[in-house]
């Protein structure tokens, strides 16, 4: 167990637990985002990724926070390639308020993929998922799908925040087989990613609805 600042636990064993804890311990408050940093106590970049990888990883996504979010997880990737241990944020972003309800919409939408991810993670290969080398790897992974995560075009959030969310969750359970994994996706969504992005720049973002969602639909079976 690991307390945050107000002394509330935080459980170690699962993603979804760790996510409802933090829910509690912000007893219906919003919260800023310096404050989700003080939170995550002595839990690195994992905890903070997760929370804010997942609005934009569920298929319907709590809108408005892609693009600001990408762009903060683009600067802790950063942060994991120059090898730094704790997140740091300057002031202008740890004072922007995350709102109590998009987080429990976020949590309480994402038990599919909170659960299908808690299946597969355990601690496995921990001295890879704590090497700084291989840290610095995922973070070059993480400012990728970020960028695009960032951008306001239909398709370009959902795919590599789910990689970015995969990724968060192997780093806060130190398990390297589920970020080789996630390494694993990243091209996948990058090329959904890179796909919307090309089709919306020839024909515009419309079009993404139209061309490349049906074909996805029809690739996945969905």
């Amino acid at each position: 167990m690991t307390t945050n600042g107000t002394g509330t636990e935080l459980p170690q064993t699962h993603l979804s637990s760790a996510l409802t804890g933090f829910l509690d311990g912000l007893d219906g408050s919003d919260c800023s985002v310096a404050e989700l940093i003080a939170i995550h106590g002595d839990r690195g970049f994992g905890l903070l990724l997760l929370v804010l990888a997942l609005p934009a990883a569920l298929p319907i996504p709590a809108p408005g926070y892609a693009t600001p979010f990408g762009v903060l997880m683009m600067a802790l990737g950063f942060q994991m390639v120059r090898g730094r241990g704790t997140p740091w944020v300057p002031d202008f972003a740890a004072d922007r308020t995350i709102s109590y309800r998009m987080l429990e919409f976020s949590v309480r939408n994402g038990r599919i993929p909170l659960r299908a991810v808690e299946l597969l993670v355990k601690p496995r290969l921990s001295a890879m998922a704590r090497n700084r080398r291989f840290l610095a790897g995922v973070g070059v992974t993480i400012m990728v799908m970020s960028a695009f995560m960032s951008l306001p075009i239909p398709l370009t959030n959902t795919a590599p925040s789910f990689v970015i969310f995969v990724l968060a969750a192997g780093i806060l359970e130190e398990d390297g087989l589920l970020l080789l994994g996630g390494l694993l996706l990243a091209p996948v969504a990058a090329a959904i990613a890179g796909s919307a992005l090309y089709v919306a720049a020839t024909l515009g973002p419309a079009a993404v609805e139209t061309t490349v969602k049906p074909m996805l639909k029809g690739l996945f079976g969905a």
